[in-house]
């Protein structure tokens, strides 16, 4: 007898490389752009305000795109809606290193951010779908890629834009765009055949998601975690010029936040789902998160890599344990799809506002001083909401 809405069958070793190569444009060609602010302001002639706005632009279009990803992956199944975004991200780094424009970075940046969002949504799900005994090895390797993609990024930026221009700096991303399109279209035609109720994704509990308050913590909590980890990725290095850092230095500084946030990852992709404490756990990521950017905030310059590591392993492992606890307080799999969606949806709405904020208040006050003030506060609130997002009871 003929089964019907088993996923199509797909090689684990086809399937870990999409993922990785996928997820090395998750956040490297944003990451790219952190080290090159002051040298973009200096040929646009633009103010930290505008900067502050373009650096939010992913998180606005994430909050914006993410709840389409599941209504897309219905209709037209997730291998083809992925390709699509890698299409589509393809367009937006063309037009993001097209010339020395304002309208061309932010529209750019904006249509690469929607793409990103489709896959930051489908990803889990592809993986909870496809290797539903291997879920820790598929966000693993997700996060570590991410974090390796983002520190090679950071640290060539600089480099590159001081060799060739900001420009061909952030174009140098569409070659693994470009790979990743190549193999994410062959598994879209190998899953041709494939039915778009076999995606098992459903936004039918929505409804009832927005209406617990574990799933607003848990939302709240993965929001100010991509919060701090978008201000440092797009002002970390104006932030330690301030201090007196040089400009190539600054840039290997995001890098070591990037290898910070490497050893995050790979500690609560392979430990957090294995222990029984997770709130300990959580909250002392989030710990970790406080201390690095008040270290960044009160301390000399000289002892800026250490704040940089712990902020760099809090954000990413705070990241991981978020993909995780979708996973994990979740009764099935449709209700991790929604907690997913309107985790997405709100956290990135709470996020947006970092880079934003950190671009105004270096306009009112002159200073970074401010912003990582405030960023302090609020990692005090995500240390409190770490506790209660990694409660062990079930969300229904």
């Amino acid at each position: 007898m003929k089964q019907k809405n088993r996923p199509t069958a797909l090689p684990l070793g086809l399937l870990l490389i999409a993922v990785a190569l996928l997820a090395a444009n998750l956040r490297a060609p944003l990451a790219a752009l952190g080290p090159l602010v002051r040298m973009i302001q200096a040929d646009l002639r633009t103010s930290g305000t505008f900067m502050g706005i373009a650096a939010a632009l992913p998180m606005l279009a994430f909050a914006l795109f993410s709840p389409f990803a599941p209504k897309a992956a219905r209709r037209f199944g997730m291998e083809r809606v992925l390709a699509a975004s890698l299409a589509l991200m393809i367009v937006g780094l063309v037009c993001r290193s097209s010339g020395p424009s304002e309208s061309l970075l932010a529209g750019g940046t904006l249509l690469l951010a929607a793409a990103i969002a489709m896959g930051n949504v489908l990803l889990p799900a592809l993986a909870k779908r496809n290797l539903p005994g291997r879920v820790g090895l598929a966000v693993g390797t997700l996060s570590v890629v991410m974090a390796l993609s983002s520190a090679l990024a950071a640290s060539a930026s600089v480099p590159l834009a001081e060799y060739a221009g900001w420009q061909w700096s952030l174009a140098v991303w569409l070659l693994p765009a470009t790979a990743a399109l190549c193999v994410w279209l062959t598994i879209a035609r190998r899953a041709g055949a494939e039915r778009p109720s076999e995606n098992m994704l459903s936004d039918g509990l929505t409804g009832n998601i927005w209406r617990l308050r574990p799933a607003w913590c848990l939302s709240a909590f993965m929001g100010l975690q991509s919060l701090l980890f978008y201000s440092l990725v797009n002002f970390l290095p104006s932030v330690l010029m301030e201090k007196g850092i040089g400009t190539a230095a600054a840039g290997n500084y995001v890098a070591l936040f990037q290898i910070g946030s490497l050893a995050g990852s790979l500690s609560a992709s392979f430990l957090f789902a294995r222990i029984r404490r997770r709130q300990w756990f959580n909250l002392g990521l989030s710990l970790m998160m406080l201390a690095g950017i008040s270290g960044l905030w009160l301390m000399p310059a000289g002892t800026a890599p250490l704040w940089i590591l712990l902020a760099g392993a809090g954000t990413s492992g705070c990241f991981a344990s978020a993909l995780m606890l979708f996973a994990l307080r979740s009764s099935d799999r449709r209700t991790a799809a929604a907690l997913s969606g309107m985790a997405q949806t709100v956290g990135y709405s709470i996020a947006a506002a970092g880079p934003l904020g950190m671009g105004l208040l270096y306009d009112v006050s002159g200073s970074w001083s401010a912003s990582l003030s405030v960023l302090s506060v609020l990692m005090l609130a995500e240390c409190v909401l770490a506790w209660f997002a990694a409660r062990p009871d079930i969300i229904r």
